[in-house]
């Protein structure tokens, strides 16, 4: 019982991570195994930057992101973002996908 409750909870705490700052943790059908979430740099807090980010990606085969392509947002939030997106980890698929990702700063 000890060990469910403890799992429980930790599996809670690292889905409430994934989830702050992703609005969209699958591309097409591909679901995301790993995720990394954004780190905003000090000048960005200082300034209290907050936005929302849309990028679009490109996945290979493998699961690696191999593009990222900005398409709007405050660019110190688009480079944050997109530093952080081309470490995310797929799940691995036939073909490549390319995809929106929305990543929300607030």
């Amino acid at each position: 019982m000890k060990n469910s409750l403890l799992t429980a909870v930790l599996l809670g705490l690292l889905f409430a991570q994934s989830a702050v700052g992703a609005d969209d943790l699958t591309v097409g059908s591909r679901h995301i195994r790993r995720y990394v979430r954004p780190n905003l740099p000090e000048i960005a807090r200082r300034m209290e930057l907050k936005g929302i980010v849309k990028l679009e990606i490109e996945i290979a085969a493998n699961g690696k992101v191999t593009s990222v392509k900005p398409l709007g947002g405050h660019p110190v939030l688009v480079d944050c973002a997109g530093s952080a997106v081309k470490n995310w980890q797929f799940e691995p698929a036939n073909q490549s996908t390319t995809g929106p990702v929305t990543i929300d700063f607030h």
